[in-house]
């Protein structure tokens, strides 16, 4: 029953840690997607030079990009948030299955504990020799003789 709760606890703590690994790598991408529209955005669109006058082409050229860089970065932040609900929504599960274990977590273990036992009886043809009735007569015959 124990080696259950841990073994299942083992494999939530490993699941969690991959998620929330999951949540720093896209965090650290909508970060860089941020960074990179901002740097388009505070570029100068005058020409080089002495010329103070605007780039008609420069400026369009930097509105595409900072489209598609703004596009990306939505695009990055709705993974981000998504993932980072499910994380907080695990986060929960797993703390509640922690909890969990001086309640109700001996009644259930135990009863897959006896379901196991029994499937394994059944699977390895033991059946015959461990059995209710078999027991019965090893009884009776100790208490006859």
């Amino acid at each position: 029953m124990i080696f259950l709760y841990t073994l299942l606890l083992v494999l939530l703590g490993t699941a969690g840690w991959l998620v929330r690994r999951r949540v720093g790598r896209l965090e650290r991408k909508y970060v860089q997607a941020a960074q990179a529209a901002e740097r388009v955005a505070r570029a100068a669109t005058t020409r080089p030079g002495n010329s103070g006058k605007p780039d008609v082409c420069l400026a369009a050229k930097q509105q595409y990009q900072l489209g598609r860089l703004v596009q990306r970065r939505e695009e990055v932040e709705q993974r981000y948030l998504a993932w980072q609900q499910f994380a907080e929504r695990f986060g929960r599960l797993v703390a509640g299955i922690r909890e969990w274990k001086g309640k109700k977590l001996p009644y259930t273990f135990g009863m897959l504990d006896v379901a196991g036992v029994l499937w394994l009886i059944d699977r390895f043809g033991v059946g015959e020799y461990v059995s209710v009735k078999r027991l019965y007569d090893f009884a009776l015959a100790l208490w006859a003789s």
